[in-house]
């Protein structure tokens, strides 16, 4: 399988901030790379979020993860570890647009993933379609 984070095709960049809240108090601001990586591109069975940071390497196991809530928050999505992993309680990623997939409020229990170099989020099929969408309508990219 490779390495599979950073560019490839069908991998949309999505401009983010990523705060993670730690279990001790306080936040910590990544330089993430956070992408819509659309099914039928470089190896993707189905479209996902892609969070990509090395520091987010281990906080889930690559290739397991578990079932989490996701909660869509003012200008982004906010991911809950229940119980906190390596002192993270929450994970956050600002994007306005990803409301179009979890409005502030709107929350769903869905796989979180491990995979080397970061997290991927295996939404449901509602907001696969939705995330799809914004595939469409910002990038012009399609799932095959």
């Amino acid at each position: 399988m490779g390495n599979m984070t950073g560019e490839a095709e069908g991998k949309l960049r999505l401009a983010s901030r990523v705060i993670l809240e730690l279990e001790a108090g306080g936040f910590k601001e990544l330089e993430a790379d956070v992408f819509i990586h659309v099914k039928g591109y470089s190896l993707a069975r189905v479209t996902h979020l892609d969070i990509e940071h090395e520091e987010l390497t281990g906080l889930l196991p690559p290739k397991g993860g578990k079932f989490l809530t996701i909660q869509g928050v003012t200008g982004g999505l906010r991911i809950s570890f229940h119980p906190p992993q390596r002192g993270v309680k929450n994970l956050m990623v600002e994007n306005s647009h990803l409301n179009q997939v979890l409005k502030p409020g709107e929350k769903t229990r869905t796989w979180v993933g491990g995979k080397y170099g970061g997290i991927y989020i295996g939404f449901r099929k509602t907001e696969v379609r939705k995330l799809e969408n914004l595939a469409l309508r910002l990038f012009n990219v399609e799932p095959r």
